[in-house]
């Protein structure tokens, strides 16, 4: 199983992901930067989040602003209840997340809903300093993680950079069904920045100051929260769920789920199946993905159900997801903050203020969560064993010498020939096996070599990563072959 310094160490050394402004000692913790193959992954787990979710679920996909106005956050809680508990070091000022610094020194599981007494008391019995320099703690207070900003010339306003991506959608629900022909229940989705002044940020893209979501809020009638066309499609399969209380998973169902009423009805039991789905397609099996039922300590203030998506790693069970049954709570707020009507009003006249289903994906964690799950070691060689539809690019082209004019030019043509139908990478710097190898920790699943058995039989040599299989392929051929392996028609 891989490290994550071994992720790290591979993240830096092909520049997936690095400290952003690096050069600069002033550099903020907490915000990173993706390199071409970083970049190039994020957009394919984007494409195929919006091709399994928001596609075939009919979702109106918006590009809200990263701009709030000061009255959104008001409205949404997010001025007085957006809080992790806080202690700082009285000898070096450092500050730490005292839950997260509980649970790290002692294994014992804390709660950031917990009261500042109860944590600053837990940090006084466990009698623990400050890891920096050992320092005395100060006792925990709540710190407010939105990031303000101010806006204008002369007089300044107010206003906060988004701390969810949600929160457009909410405001922007009375426009859709005005504009968009709306018919509950529907989606709406997007994907985009988010930003959060995190107390102590760490672990590279697990915990950023700014990061990315794919969000999702389904607005449905929760008197027809059963109505759901699709359901027979997932009634038989099975989702891994961790009830609250219990230390082992189960295989449910999602009927069952309904049946058994540890869901509210079938709208929520499809959508907890269709996102397992996604991610046993972003090559996760499903004994690594869990639904970890939330108690009432542990569930957002405006969440009557909530389920974190969680993926097991080389460090332990980390959340992805937040699963969150938010009834009517964010219109009804932004209702009364706006003095707008958020009401949905179905064709009879009928008006409702409906309920939201949500589904709320850390992108940043998505990507880490991928690498560790695709890591592969094996003597000297190491890999990323990625799903063809998330690797950076979907083959390589090298000539087999970067000396021989004869074999650099054919490799060049059979790269133009093919580049606008695949994501091809061109390479001939190094010996055939660096090439291969640099290819390998990228996790790009064909190499196409171009030697001088093609020059004189028109065929090249096509190199599987995982098994490092090779075939001889016809060049008149390889079009149509590259699509049947990057298609998953057949393999090599």
């Amino acid at each position: 199983m891989a490290s994550y310094d071994d992720i790290v160490n591979l993240a830096l050394r092909r520049s997936l992901f690095y400290p952003a402004s690096e050069i600069y000692a002033s550099a903020p913790a907490g915000v990173y930067s993706f390199g071409p193959y970083g970049a190039a992954m994020r957009r394919k787990i984007i494409d195929l989040w919006r091709k399994e979710l928001v596609h075939k679920e009919n979702f109106l996909e918006l590009e809200g602003a990263l701009i709030l106005p000061e009255d959104v956050l008001k409205a949404s809680g997010h001025l007085t209840n957006f809080n992790d508990p806080m202690t700082q070091c009285t000898k070096c000022n450092t500050v730490h997340r005292a839950d997260k610094l509980l649970q790290e020194k002692t294994g014992k599981e804390f709660k950031e809903a917990q009261s500042d007494v109860e944590l600053t008391a837990a940090l006084r019995d466990n009698k623990l300093f400050c890891p920096k320099c050992k320092g005395q703690l100060s006792g925990v207070r709540k710190f407010n993680m939105t990031v303000s900003t101010g806006l204008g010339a002369v007089t300044k306003t107010t206003a906060y950079l988004r701390p969810e991506t949600c929160q457009t959608l909410f405001v922007d629900f009375l426009r859709m069904t005005k504009t968009m022909r709306v018919k509950l229940p529907q989606g709406l989705a997007q994907v985009g920045k988010v930003f959060r002044n995190e107390i102590s940020p760490r672990q590279t893209i697990l915990r950023e100051v700014e990061f990315a979501q794919m969000e999702a809020e389904i607005f449905f009638d929760p008197a027809f929260i059963d109505n759901v066309d699709s359901f027979d499609a997932v009634a038989d399969y099975k989702i891994n769920i961790l009830r609250t209380g219990k230390k082992e998973t189960e295989l449910v169902k999602a009927k069952e789920l309904v049946t058994q009423k540890i869901v509210s009805g079938k709208l929520i039991a499809y959508y907890l199946a269709r996102t397992q789905q996604l991610y046993e397609k972003y090559g996760f099996p499903t004994q690594k993905l869990r639904f970890r039922e939330l108690d009432g300590d542990e569930r957002a203030f405006y969440a009557k159900e909530a389920f974190d998506f969680e993926i097991e790693t080389s460090l332990g069970w980390v959340e992805l997801i937040a699963n969150n049954y938010r009834t009517d709570y964010d219109l009804k707020k932004h209702s009364e903050g706006s003095k707008k009507d958020l009401s949905y009003v179905y064709d009879t006249g009928k008006k409702i203020l409906p309920h939201v289903w949500e589904i709320s994906i850390g992108l940043d964690r998505t990507f880490y969560a991928i690498l560790d799950n695709s890591y592969r070691k094996e003597g000297e060689r190491t890999w990323l064993s990625l799903p063809i539809q998330i690797a950076p690019m979907q083959a390589a082209v090298f000539p087999l010498l970067s000396n021989k004019p004869e074999l650099v030019q054919k490799a060049q043509q059979i790269y133009k020939e093919l580049h606008d139908c695949y994501d091809l990478f061109y390479d001939d710097t190094g010996s055939i096996g660096k090439r291969y190898a640099r290819m390998d920790e990228v996790g790009c699943p064909f190499c196409i070599t171009i030697d001088f058995d093609s020059i004189a039989n028109g065929d090249v040599t096509i190199r599987e990563r995982d098994a490092t299989k090779q075939k001889r392929i016809k060049i008149s051929d390889l079009r149509q072959t590259l699509f049947e392996l990057i298609s998953g028609i057949k393999k090599l």
